[in-house]
């Protein structure tokens, strides 16, 4: 049987790898239950090439047992200002695979909109490629428990207490104002924020 693969982002600013260490503690981590021995990849800012030392880059790390590819590429940030709500009780994407046939087939559904919203036994979950972040009408911030996969930028504001988590239902959106996007390489800074207005059932 073929041994499954998988994919680390990690952002890069101006020549230097930005918050790396959560990325390559998953890497062992997920190497650690699939394989007979953990992966140890270290990221120094000197694999980064000089060309691309200015500006946002994407890391791109895809390994198995061992170190498949790492390319480098400038970022672009996706414009997303819509979200189309869809239900799958059976996806998981607890391990960041490299295969994204389920979720691929789950955003094929958004018909109108940019992106999705998937919901798991009426729990909201993440978007197609980032966990969410709920903001209320007082401005606090909340993301979901029942996320599918536990992104190192969403650790990293739940250690801070810049965030809380919470079990939101899908019935349960419209109490919030909106949502941001977040992942290794967008913060909430970035402004990627969906009114609820904008999130809808297809």
């Amino acid at each position: 049987m073929k041994e499954p693969s998988f994919i680390e982002v990690v952002k890069v600013k101006d020549g230097v790898f930005i918050d790396a260490q959560p990325h390559m503690n998953r890497i062992f981590r997920t190497t650690s239950h699939f394989f007979r021995e953990p992966l140890i990849v270290e990221l120094t800012d000197n694999m980064i090439p000089i060309d691309l030392s200015k500006g946002i880059i994407k890391c791109r790390i895809v390994y198995n047992s061992e170190v498949l590819s790492i390319e480098f590429e400038p970022y672009k940030m996706r414009s997303i200002a819509s979200l189309a709500i869809v239900e799958d009780p059976t996806i998981d994407y607890s391990y960041k695979y490299l295969n994204r046939d389920h979720i691929n087939k789950l955003f094929a559904r958004r018909e109108e909109c940019d992106d999705i919203l998937i919901v798991k036994n009426s729990l909201i979950t993440d978007t197609s490629y980032s966990n969410v972040v709920f903001k209320d009408s007082e401005g606090k911030l909340y993301t979901p428990s029942s996320t599918l996969l536990d992104g190192t930028k969403r650790q990293r504001l739940l250690a801070t207490d810049i965030i809380q988590e919470k079990e939101i239902h899908v019935n349960d959106i419209h109490s919030f104002v909106g949502l941001y996007l977040i992942n290794a390489m967008i913060d909430i800074e970035d402004n990627l924020f969906i009114g609820i207005d904008s999130i809808m059932q297809v």
